[in-house]
């Protein structure tokens, strides 16, 4: 009874053009636009030589050499990355916040073992100077651990650190991760289309329940448990939906040539799970209460185009934005945490920060799914 549950399910699933159309051709479709408007500003911006003020305090761990390995810095093609200017904090932050900032941003050397990094706006500047703050970071952390455990090999590790500090900033600091701030709009992207897939998961309780439709009547009065049927047809509508979301990752990737910044490998499992996401929302919603279809899709259409613009798929600086006024937005909106999930594998690689969302994102998918289950065996009717 199951595999022709299932089947039936999947056909169903299959047939739903509204919803392979909205998920899958209209993100494409968008995701070639913003390929074409974004790539080139950031191919032509990357290479630019950036105005920055260096402030400098009392030089306690001996590293008087730090400035000039700065100046040092080049790009691949041998053009100059910084242009530093060497002046007071008050300067600086003049320079800085000016109507037209004359910097790009201020690198603030007064307390060697907290070396800090200040821009007033995100964006490719401040996306390449944080690659090289963080390096410089390394870089201080290992004297001073040197100078405070074993002062006699100072020397030697200043001449290896001078080694490899531009070679470090090249592999690590920009040629390791996809530095380009635009990326972000293609995380808000796949996160759209396992979101919609909420589409496809309101569908299934709809389809069970009396009130809502002819199909509804006879599955509550077949003989099959209720349970059983909608765990068919999530089950069907995960693998349609899980081609979609990989179709457009793919086409992501390999025509358009677009760098996630991280494992592969991740990157799909990522995307996978926030398809799971999508469907377990669509499910949940489909059992409030006895809410009409058209009102549900209303609720689902909300949480898809409201989620996508909080998490910056229109304007890339709102999830910053609500970052820094109201936090607790970004955790519970899920378009958020998929997004935030890409975006810490490009920046930090597998690190607690990447599990940490990839567990919120299976511990809403774990409730949504659980609630919905509960619901569903709740529902009675005195005739049909």
């Amino acid at each position: 009874m199951f595999a022709n549950i299932f089947n039936y399910r999947f056909k169903i699933a299959l047939r739903s053009k509204d919803a392979i159309f909205w998920s899958l051709i209209f993100a494409l479709a968008l995701g070639t636009l913003f390929s074409f408007a974004f790539k080139s500003i950031y191919e032509n911006a990357q290479n630019a030589t950036l105005d920055v003020t260096v402030v400098e305090g009392d030089d306690e761990y001996g590293m008087v050499d730090i400035v000039d390995t700065l100046k040092d810095i080049e790009y691949e093609d041998g053009t100059k990355m910084l242009n530093i200017k060497n002046v007071d904090m008050d300067e600086a932050k003049k320079l800085l916040n000016a109507k037209e900032p004359k910097v790009s941003g201020i690198i603030d050397l007064r307390d060697m073992s907290d070396i800090k990094l200040l821009v007033n706006e995100n964006g490719i500047e401040s996306s390449i100077l944080s690659g090289i703050v963080s390096i410089y970071r390394q870089y201080s952390s290992i004297i001073i651990e040197t100078i405070k455990t074993d002062p006699s090999k100072i020397e030697a590790v200043l001449e290896s650190l001078d080694e490899e500090t531009n070679e470090l900033v090249e592999s690590e600091g920009l040629g390791g991760n996809n530095k380009d701030p635009y990326v972000t709009y293609f995380y808000n992207l796949i996160a759209m289309i396992a979101m919609m897939a909420s589409m496809t998961g309101v569908e299934i309780p709809e389809s069970c329940q009396a009130n809502q439709s002819e199909v509804g009547k006879r599955v509550d009065c077949s003989p099959a448990s209720r349970v059983l049927y909608e765990i068919s047809g999530l089950l069907a509508a995960l693998i349609v939906k899980f081609a979609i979301t990989i179709i457009g990752l793919l086409y992501f990737i390999y025509v358009l040539k677009i760098n996630f910044g991280g494992d592969l490998p991740y990157i799909f499992l990522t995307s996978i799970l926030a398809t799971l996401l999508g469907v377990s929302v669509g499910f949940f919603v489909g059992h409030i209460g006895s809410l009409s279809k058209k009102t549900r899709e209303s609720i689902l259409t909300a949480i898809v185009v409201g989620g996508g613009f909080l998490s910056g798929l229109m304007v890339a600086n709102v999830k910053t934005l609500i970052e820094v006024k109201c936090p607790i937005i970004n955790r519970i909106n899920p378009f958020a945490a998929i997004s935030d999930a890409f975006y810490s594998l490009n920046m930090y690689g597998v690190s607690d920060r990447f599990y940490n969302s990839i567990i919120y994102i299976v511990g809403l998918t774990v409730v949504f799914t659980v609630l919905g289950l509960i619901m569903s065996r709740r529902k009675s009717y005195a005739s049909l």
